[in-house]
């Protein structure tokens, strides 16, 4: 009796460092939303060894092969794999036991997902953007914003105006793509210049033709009444 309770003790506690913490999954506004987890963290939880073949863009996950070339990814190039993707290459997917979560599980291993709120931050003294869903960091940017006072301080929420084209009315019809509205006329938007320091007339500059396109994630990505705060410090 002594040894059976040993083993079951031994053998939870095994299972345990197996499934580890929760994995907190990326989640997109438009286009196909997921839920998404980073691939590398999914594939050690299930404990799969993953092959990128970056000549023929596709990816093998426990003998399963995926073309790559629609993936999501950050926009440093980290691969995102939909929970849907886990399950064709054999993962099993339930219910967790709260409304969002989920357990994804193979042979012993399990791990939960579970779903968190987003919000992002714009820091005017670094000129970065950085965008969180719970505690991961999705996006970390440059950016250029505007020039003295004319990006205000203070909490907002995103949109209701998203566009994924749009053109200035106030500024000589300037290309403004991936535009989220912060605030009246004040949009995070992509485009072509976005020098280290501010340069804008008030809009919140994102990189689109370079940096893996912070302009184009963070537009799919945030949702409208996502909170975003403004500071300077």
């Amino acid at each position: 009796m002594k040894t059976a309770f040993l083993a079951f003790l031994l053998l939870s506690s095994i299972t345990s460092c197996l499934a580890g913490p929760a994995l907190e999954a990326v989640n997109f506004a438009l286009g196909s939303k997921g839920p998404y987890l980073p691939l590398a963290e999914a594939a050690k939880k299930l404990g799969w060894k993953q092959r990128i073949d970056e000549e023929n863009a596709t990816l093998t996950l426990n003998k399963k092969t995926f073309s790559t070339g629609e993936m999501r990814s950050f926009v440093d190039g980290r691969i995102l794999i939909s929970i849907a993707e886990l399950t064709s290459a054999g993962a099993r997917v339930s219910a967790g036991k709260d409304d969002d979560s989920l357990k994804i599980s193979f042979a012993s291993r399990s791990f939960k997902v579970i779903r968190s709120t987003k919000r992002a931050e714009i820091n005017l003294t670094e000129q970065r953007l950085r965008a969180w869903e719970g505690s991961r960091l999705v996006l970390d940017s440059r950016i250029s914003s505007g020039t003295g006072r004319s990006t205000p301080r203070g909490k907002f929420e995103a949109g209701p105006y998203k566009a994924r084209k749009h053109y200035s009315s106030r500024y000589n019809n300037a290309y403004m793509p991936f535009s989220v509205q912060v605030t009246g006329n004040i949009f995070i938007h992509g485009f072509r210049s976005v020098p280290k320091y501010p340069a804008s007339h008030g809009c919140i500059r994102l990189p689109y033709l370079t940096d893996g396109n912070p302009a184009r994630f963070f537009y799919e990505w945030i949702d409208k009444g996502t909170p975003i705060s403004i500071v300077k410090e």
